[in-house]
């Protein structure tokens, strides 16, 4: 994947910003392949990826310290 130079974040917050490293039709083609999101009710896996990377990101221990951030 090349990335354009010519992209400028510095307005985005970090995890923006790495999120944007992440090539979304990759995800997508596998959720699609795996049929993660077949019986989701609130919270999709896109939606769930973010919450564990921020949680990774964070170092959070506990469920609860994500939902206090």
């Amino acid at each position: 994947m090349k990335q354009s130079k010519h992209i400028f974040l510095s307005g985005h917050p970090i995890i923006a910003q790495l999120l944007s490293l992440i090539p979304m039709e990759v995800f997508n083609e596998v959720v699609e392949q795996q049929n993660a999101d077949r019986y989701y009710k609130k919270l999709k896996s896109i939606d769930h990826f973010i919450c564990m990377f921020y949680a990774v990101l964070t170092r959070n221990g506990s469920l609860r310290e994500v939902c206090k951030n």
